[in-house]
């Protein structure tokens, strides 16, 4: 297991290329994550935009949270270092729940549409969050 991996983490690399080039380029550099093919440069334009002169994603990575926030962006990607990088950034930006310490903040909202922050709470109300695996569902 990789040091990414031992993160609880999935690695996906995203470019305009078809699936048939990622499957060759995967395979020549041995590469053990899935490459995106974003055909309609959809993904492209609302992440990392697109460098028109090559018809080409700019290269950016992005490190979103199992909550679904964006806990980092590196724009400055240094190809060399990058796995690396990737493995620093995942141990700062991740939020660590342990006994004992502060929770990490968040926002979500309810089924009323109202927006709840966990640090709005803080010295004011102790707070319950109950998980479960899903509404209408098993569980």
């Amino acid at each position: 297991m990789s040091e990414i991996e031992a993160t609880g983490t999935v690695v996906f690399g995203v470019s305009l290329d078809t699936v048939e080039t990622h499957q060759r380029f995967r395979e020549s550099l041995k590469l053990d994550f899935s490459l995106l093919a974003d055909a309609t440069a959809e993904v492209s334009r609302v992440y990392s935009g697109i460098m028109a002169q090559f018809n080409a994603s700019k290269r950016v990575t992005f490190i979103i949270d199992k909550a679904g926030y964006i806990r980092a962006i590196d724009d400055k990607v240094n190809v060399k270092t990058h796995g690396e990088d990737v493995v620093a950034m995942l141990k700062n930006v991740l939020p660590k729940v342990e006994e004992g310490h502060s929770a990490p903040d968040f926002i979500a909202t309810d089924g009323a549409a109202e927006t709840h922050q966990l640090s709005a709470f803080q010295g004011e109300k102790n707070v319950v969050l109950a998980f479960y695996p899903r509404d209408f569902g098993r569980g």
